[in-house]
């Protein structure tokens, strides 16, 4: 198969279904791209993020209170 993403990307991708999933949502939306990006630390997204202070977790706490 052909893919058009890298590998770190493609794992994201699949973090934000996970994340969909746990949260109970039916949909992909960007919150759950934006806890896939976090779940990759190495990667430049995950950096970026990380050195304005935005985590994984606190961005799951919020995504919980505001969608449930």
């Amino acid at each position: 198969m052909n893919n058009r993403f890298t590998e770190s990307a493609q794992r994201a991708l699949n973090a934000a279904l996970s994340a969909a999933c746990e949260l109970g949502h039916n949909y992909i939306g960007s919150e759950h791209l934006l806890l896939g990006m976090l779940s990759e630390e190495d990667s430049m997204a995950g950096k970026a993020l990380a050195e304005h202070g935005i985590t994984e977790q606190k961005v799951r706490e919020i995504v919980i209170n505001i969608a449930g």
